[in-house]
């Protein structure tokens, strides 16, 4: 996988912003300077071979239900799960250099980086990922994902049901074996759209062995994994590393084009800067830099005032940024919701870039024949 150098785009995106900043009226003198405190911070991150970041929601259950509700969810026992989910959701990112001890600043932009990527939802990873050499690593563990997000009995006698085929399977399948045991595997990045195929397969499989009983709903749950599974390996397609550099460039655009620094204080151990940036106006910039990822944003639904987040520097070196999510929503209710994202930055890997030991390759065809091979040694999933 591909990544942009972090020290060469945080260090022009600080240095852009910088220009902004100093050209804004007054106390342009203290703006440079904290636009300056800003860029360094950043760049402190590459003196290590590798960084990480923690990404989670600093909000109750009751917190991320009136953020869901003010964006426009109903009072629903689904908005009450995803909000559960949502503030027990921990996702964990980390960048290392292929020369392991080589610090990330010393990269030219040519250069690979490994990447890895984590995540819980209040217990053991759920879902990893790894980008290694230009290697893609995946390991799911099904039984945990059911468990950490409250599945029904029937998600979980499904899950225990496919996890168990394992066992049955022939020594072929070996690959299919380690997945469904939530043993890393190897994934080729081309066959991705194989993969979102497979999913729609397997799905019919279900319907083919559950439908007689269980009526049509089994049949619209089986649809509605099958497009989740979709959109899943769709989403994939952002680990191909040109994409990640898309966006990063549109990200510097933006910020460069937008992003205002001041000074908020020292409290709690650090400094304190405020990074804001009026919200219609660089929504079209932030919208073609989502694009790269597969996301979307509509510049016309973005509120037309200005958004701020907290960023905390500590011994020179960016650990924090806080972002009160509420900012991007207008209406009566957004004024009473409150769901601050935070990130909490840092040298090492919080999650190993380092590649897994003992890996097999699993191909689309090692999981259709391994659904197919349990659907016949047991009379179906």
């Amino acid at each position: 996988m591909r990544v942009t150098r972090p020290r060469a785009q945080l260090a022009s995106v600080a240095g852009a912003a910088v220009l902004a900043v100093a050209l804004t009226g007054c106390s342009a003198t203290e703006k440079l300077t904290t636009g300056l405190k800003v860029k360094h911070a950043f760049e402190k991150l590459g003196e290590q071979p590798t960084a990480s970041v923690l990404m989670s929601v600093d909000g109750s259950t009751g917190d991320a239900e009136r953020f869901l509700r003010a964006a426009g969810a109903g009072d629903t026992r689904a908005t009450r799960h995803a909000a559960k989910l949502l503030a027990r959701g921990e996702l964990t990112l980390a960048v290392g250099s292929d020369r392991e001890e080589t610090p990330l600043k010393e990269l030219s932009r040519s250069e690979r980086l490994r990447f890895a990527a984590g995540l819980n939802f209040g217990g053991r990873d759920v879902l990893n990922v790894k980008s290694v050499e230009e290697r893609l690593y995946a390991r799911v563990n099904l039984r945990s994902l059911v468990a950490q997000t409250d599945g029904s009995t029937t998600d979980r006698r499904r899950a225990r049901r496919i996890v168990s085929l394992a066992k049955d399977l022939p020594t072929t399948l070996g690959s299919a074996k380690d997945a469904l045991k939530g043993k890393w595997v190897e994934i080729d990045p081309e066959s991705f759209d194989d993969f979102a195929r497979a999913a729609q397969q397997i799905a019919k499989e279900e319907k083919r062995g559950e439908f007689g009983r269980h009526g049509a709903a089994v049949s619209e749950q089986s649809d509605a994994t099958s497009k989740r599974l979709g959109r899943a390996t769709a989403a994939g397609r952002a680990l191909n590393g040109e994409s990640e550099r898309e966006f990063l460039e549109g990200l510097e655009k933006t910020l460069g084009r937008h992003a205002e620094f001041t000074k908020a204080g020292e409290y709690g151990g650090a400094e304190h800067v405020t990074v804001s940036m009026p919200a219609r106006r660089a929504a079209p910039d932030l919208s073609r830099a989502l694009e790269a990822l597969g996301a979307r944003l509509d510049p016309d639904k973005v509120p037309d005032r200005k958004v701020s987040a907290d960023l905390q520097i500590r011994r020179g070196q960016l650990t924090g940024l806080t972002l009160d999510l509420a900012q991007f929503l207008s209406g009566g209710k957004a004024e009473k919701a409150h769901l601050p994202l935070r990130m909490v930055f840092g040298g090492g890997d919080a999650v190993s870039v380092r590649a897994p030991d003992g890996v097999r390759e699993l191909k689309p065809q090692d999981l259709l024949a391994a659904v197919v091979y349990g659907a016949l040694g047991t009379g179906g999933l």
